[in-house]
């Protein structure tokens, strides 16, 4: 009776013990959150940031007619409302918040996972931007900062269920997802004289499917950022009927330090994105829209050779190979293979620091600089994902002072030094320069600051 007595104390004791380290959590900043991967095993039991709020909605009920600003203040209200780390402090002065007006002492989650419109004074073009699953606008805050000193005026959405927090991803339809997409590009169309359309990942099959069922007159091009053409794991289609065996809710349990990027993962987000794939398997690419890609020929989550060939279908639905362009992450020659002649194939040059230990790029480096003080090189977050089941290499990707870089394969996962799955670009200013020299070269005229 007394060991059972002992056995009660310290489980109650160890209970205590979680509540609090996970109380302190809460209470911290988003970096001091992120830098706190000592607590990982205890945040991933817990689940201390996995589940939303049961307060509000979880999606707007989309007014067609409604104008953007009101999709932003709607879109901002279900974050305070649901995401319980949405009041804390995160003081990244991004160029996107900066140039919203906040000051590095007032920023917070809610702030920076917000969808966001950056406007001049004039409506002649626009660049819409839609991001990935999992995923939230935080991910384009830099691109979108060098587009709008460009002269573009850029708006970023916040596909349902994002921005909270990962269990919202199991109440989300994909029919949720495209409605929000048609709105924008319908809103954006309405809005200004012409307009490009920017997709990351599922974001780009969302975006795809969009502009091929309702084309319209004034978008100009479109820019797919590692597309989601078809999942590596082949074995995708069977996440819809997983998603539906009670208790059997997630395919990854993470710590979800990362304030802007759901770690953790369950069946119904696998099942949505494996769905959206599939609608391309019909869509036909509007005629004569010039187009620019780019992904990594190494990518653990959607398939590169599936990749190629729906652009080389895209080519030839749009009539003009040669205004599509993509930059490939790669052999030049294994897409010069696919890919119909005259297609513009572009690579990078790599002459960065970090070049020397990044092995390839991953399927989500390609948007953020090497500075950037979340996801650069010297960043305060590192994605160790690939060690999740094994926590003491977790723990050494995470503390490592030169780890590898690049994407999360099982070759790359094996070497004695620890992989860092690559979150930036070593090669980001040619990816820049390439995308802005094809998106002012397809706007009837070249955009002035």
């Amino acid at each position: 009776m007394r060991l059972i007595t002992i056995s009660i104390i310290l489980s109650c004791w160890s209970k205590l013990v979680f509540s609090l380290s996970s109380g302190d959590m809460a209470s911290m900043s988003c970096l001091e959150v992120a830098s706190n991967w000592q607590q990982v095993e205890q945040a991933q039991q817990q689940g201390t940031f996995r589940f939303a709020r049961d307060q509000g909605p979880i999606t707007w009920n989309i007014d067609h007619t409604a104008p953007f600003s009101e999709y932003l203040a709607q879109a901002k209200a279900i974050i305070s409302s649901r995401n319980t780390r949405a009041q804390q402090n995160c003081p990244i002065l991004t160029p996107v918040a900066k140039q919203l007006g906040y000051e590095i002492t007032d920023v917070k989650v809610a702030d920076l996972v917000a969808p966001f419109e950056l406007r001049h004074n004039n409506n002649d073009r626009a660049i819409l931007l839609i991001h990935g699953l999992t995923d939230s606008p935080f991910t384009f805050h830099y691109l979108a900062g060098q587009l709008y000193q460009q002269g573009y005026n850029v708006r970023a959405i916040l596909l349902p269920g994002h921005g909270t927090a990962p269990s919202d991803l199991q109440h989300i339809e994909l029919s949720q997802w495209q409605a929000l997409v048609n709105y924008a590009v319908a809103r954006t169309s309405q809005d200004f004289q012409q307009f490009a359309v920017l997709g990351y990942s599922t974001g780009a099959a969302l975006a795809i499917t969009a502009v091929s069922k309702n084309p319209t007159e004034n978008i100009t091009a479109m820019a797919l950022i590692s597309p989601a053409s078809e999942p590596h794991n082949k074995h995708g289609w069977l996440a819809k009927w997983i998603a539906k065996v009670p208790f059997i809710n997630w395919i990854d349990e993470d710590a979800d330090f990362d304030f802007a990027k759901y770690e953790s993962f369950p069946w119904q987000a696998a099942a949505l994105a494996n769905d959206a794939m599939a609608t391309l398997a019909t869509q036909t690419f509007p005629a004569n829209l010039p187009l620019f890609s780019a992904f990594s020929e190494v990518d653990t989550t959607i398939d590169s050779l599936a990749s190629l060939a729906m652009l080389e279908r895209f080519a030839l639905d749009s009539q003009r190979p040669t205004t599509h362009s993509l930059l490939y992450y790669g052999n030049k020659n294994t897409a010069k293979a696919q890919l119909p002649k005259g297609y513009n194939i572009l690579s990078p040059r790599c002459d960065h620091l970090t070049c020397d230990s990044t092995i390839d790029m991953s399927h989500i480096g390609i948007l953020q600089p090497p500075e950037h003080p979340y996801y650069g090189w010297q960043g305060t977050y590192r994605s160790c994902g690939g060690y999740l089941a094994e926590l003491p290499k977790y723990l050494e990707c995470k503390k490592h002072p030169t780890p590898l870089l690049g994407e999360r394969t099982s070759r790359n996962t094996s070497y004695e030094v620890p992989l860092q799955r690559l979150t930036f670009n070593p090669t980001y200013d040619d990816f820049v320069a390439y995308l802005t020299t094809f998106l002012d070269n397809h706007f009837s005229t070249h955009v002035q600051p």
